[in-house]
């Protein structure tokens, strides 16, 4: 490898040697899984970007067989370019999130040194490190020698007769050698010196390249998000600190391996969906989603939903399928998720990024725009931002409770925070989220519902696929779980019901209803049973026509695309031309990333309504609850309503006394449903790709779906709403 080289050019390859042996390097150490007892190393001078995943683009590259619940894309590590000694990791929408140091990141979080991340719930771990740079090494790089020097080896290389090149000890010459001019003998003392500081950084630089050519070549190609360190295997030895359920990476995949398991497919109840909110594609129009993440019903039963992708909250009537307005374009920051209504139909919109909550007020009677123009009735006005000097990591799910209390969930921290209607700090409050052995009772919190009956306030460990229970009024700990048994100390145990991570979470009928995100499911816990508590799912009997236990199954289905994987492009590209719509190609009810859910019960019908944000399907699923009950064998009478609209209700449906009324007629356009009455059709990866039934979108429209049946268009609405109250037609 020497040979042909040149003074200068050895001189060049011995410095950028003892450079790279010089610098520092990221490390990552892995704990468990495939990778377990190895590292990956990632010199910082060619640092660019670490990308963490299945994909085989990926500079860490997990299995692809044993290790699911990691991402194709799941995680990246980058630097900060201002403050080189500063590290990020962010992670990139994966299904079962990523983890630093047992806490659930949302976006960029600082990496530190030792800092460990685990990639997905149960998921592989590894040691984040930095090596600091070796001693440098006691040799300065030869000078550039002059030209008699660089003469001086060819000489001797063409001459036999000269005398033989010195040995290694250069500093003293042989006894018999020539005695020439001063000059000559400090040229030649010159050359012994040099060369024998070449011949010992050759050798350094020997026995270096040997040590690089036994370990993985990463450091060559760490700059190349396709790097993938080649490394022995290793036997699988990850642990569950917490026995933490193995959900699946890629909402298909989850909810497909959910149902692979027949103890858990038997708890499926098969209903369909009433409703489908959104054209169900990303963009800006009026009827777009783009990221609906949190949705909550206002007091007079509107529903709210938060498009952050948008930067606004739209507002729906569940009753018509009509879009009513939008807000808020000019006061939201960072990332909007959630959203929950005080009594007094105050708006609390949460910002994750900022860890604050915007407050929208409705407007007044009477109440004019800065312009002079009279505000809509829809036209929620900014008031002002609370919770922003509280410190927040990254603000979970928030509720609201009947005395206007706001709950707040700290993901990070595990805990959460009430605060009085006013936004004052409440000082009685003492959330008992530490164990007695110093754990915390959650892992990574998110969901929050409130169950004021009960006296319960519900927090998911996301982590642990688990609900913990707390006391509403006093934030004590109530040593009970949901999803779940528990072992002799009270952590977590058994089967869990829930396939992977709790997100949102809403009581309804006292009902619990808890969103599966990985799985697609939505679970229904029966709170009136003491025995929806701390039990697993093998504890509960196997499931009958009529569900009556405290678990009573659940509905939603696995997509038939998965669009939140961003390693498909062809897909994304499909999805960004319009070739294929997701909320058509995933007919209502196949959730891809489902999150926030609500209800609200209408108090002249009482029927309740039950919304989910469908975030990678773009778009607002609702449910009602006696499709529900009639789904689950249960007879319930409407929710809410008195006497005289419930006899009123059952004359006009002709129900018999004693049995569930009918649910009430819609106010429906000419020749268009907007009730799911069957279901869902499954449509082919070539349907989709010709975008069959494209969603048209427009002021105050809900598009139409394929499957489903059309939804109402505001306008025909109108004109049929008024026919309707001509005839005397039953009316919201």
């Amino acid at each position: 490898m020497w040979s042909g080289l040149d003074y200068g050019q050895h001189s060049a390859l011995i410095a950028e040697v003892i450079k790279e042996a010089e610098m520092e390097r990221i490390a990552l150490v892995h704990l468990s899984g495939s990778k377990a007892n190895q590292e990956d190393r990632f010199p910082l001078d060619r640092f660019k970007e670490i990308t963490l995943g299945r994909d085989p683009a990926s500079s860490v590259r997990f299995s692809e067989e044993t290790e699911v619940m990691v991402g194709r894309q799941h995680a990246r590590i980058t630097r900060n370019p201002a403050l080189p000694s500063l590290f990020f990791i962010t992670d990139l929408g994966s299904r079962n999130g990523t983890f630093v140091n047992q806490q659930r990141i949302f976006g960029a979080t600082i990496l530190k040194p030792g800092d460990v991340v685990q990639c997905g719930v149960g998921g592989p771990e590894f040691r984040f490190d930095v090596e600091p740079e070796t001693d440098h090494l006691n040799a300065d790089p030869p000078p550039r020698p002059t030209a008699s020097l660089l003469e001086q080896p060819r000489a001797q290389s063409a001459a036999p007769d000269l005398p033989p090149a010195a040995s290694s000890d250069m500093t003293v010459a042989p006894a018999d050698a020539p005695r020439s001019a001063p000059a000559e003998g400090r040229t030649r003392k010159l050359a012994a010196v040099g060369s024998g500081v070449l011949i010992g950084l050759i050798a350094l630089v020997a026995g270096y390249v040997g040590y690089r050519s036994l370990r993985s070549n990463n450091l060559n190609e760490a700059e190349k998000p396709g790097a993938t360190p080649q490394q022995s295997a290793s036997p699988d030895a990850s642990a569950e600190k917490y026995g933490h359920v193995h959900s699946f990476g890629g909402s298909s995949g989850a909810a497909a391996e959910a149902e692979k398991d027949a103890q858990r497919a038997a708890w499926r109840i098969e209903v369909a969906p009433y409703l489908s909110l959104g054209s169900g594609r990303p963009g800006n129009a009026a009827s777009d989603f783009n990221k609906p993440a949190g949705v909550a019903f206002s007091p007079t039963g509107l529903l709210f939903a938060t498009d952050d992708g948008n930067r606004r909250v739209q507002i729906w009537d569940v009753k018509t399928g009509s879009r009513l307005a939008e807000f808020g374009h000019d006061a939201f920051g960072g990332e909007i998720a959630d959203i929950a209504f005080a009594p007094d139909s105050q708006a609390l919109i949460t910002d994750q990024a900022r860890g604050l909550a915007y407050v929208f007020t409705p407007p007044q009677p009477g109440a004019l725009a800065g312009a002079g123009k009279p505000l809509g009735p829809y036209d929620y006005q900014f008031k002002d931002v609370r919770f922003g000097d509280q410190g927040f990591v990254k603000i979970g799910g928030v509720a609201v409770d009947s005395k206007g209390r706001v709950y707040v969930v700290d993901a990070p921290r595990n805990d959460v925070l009430r605060f009085n209607p006013d936004g004052a700090p409440d000082k009685t409050w003492n959330f008992e989220k530490t164990r007695a052995d110093g754990d915390t009772h959650p892992h990574g919190c998110e969901g929050i519902a409130i169950d004021e009956v009960g006296g319960d306030l519900f927090v998911a460990s996301e982590r642990d696929a688990v609900v913990e229970v707390f006391d509403w009024e006093t934030g004590a700990y109530k040593n009970r779980l949901v999803g779940a048994a528990k072992d002799a100390s009270g952590k977590p145990a058994g089967k869990r019901v829930f396939f992977g991570p709790v997100r949102g979470m809403t009581v309804a009928r006292r009902r619990l209803l808890a969103v599966d995100e990985s799985a697609g499911h939505i679970q229904i816990f029966d709170l009136a049973r003491t025995d929806a508590f701390d039990t697993d799912l093998a504890g509960y009997a196997a499931p009958q026509r009529v569900r009556g236990g405290g678990y009573q199954g659940f509905f939603g289905r696995a997509p038939h695309f998965d669009f939140e994987d961003r390693t498909n492009t062809e897909l994304q590209r499909q999805v960004e031309s319009g070739a294929i719509i997701p909320g058509q190609a995933n007919p209502p009810g196949h959730f891809c990333s489902p999150s926030s859910i609500a209800n609200h019960t209408d108090q002249a019908s009482g029927e309740t309504y039950i919304a989910i944000a469908d975030q990678c399907n773009y778009r607002i699923v609702v449910y009602r609850w006696s499709d529900i009950a009639k789904a689950l064998g249960a007879a319930e009478t409407p929710a809410g309503a008195t006497l005289a609209t419930s006899k009123a209700a059952n004359k006009t449906a002709g129900a018999v006394p004693g049995k569930p009324a009918a649910a009430p007629k819609r106010n429906l356009a000419p020749r268009r449903s907007a009730v799911v009455s069957r279901p869902a059709a499954k449509v082919t990866g070539k349907d989709a790709v010709k975008g069959h039934a494209r969603a048209s979108s427009g002021k105050n429209k809900q598009t139409a779906n394929t499957y489903n049946g059309p939804v109402i268009d505001s306008k025909e609405a109108k004109k049929a709403a008024k026919k309707a109250k001509k005839e005397k037609k039953v009316k919201y």
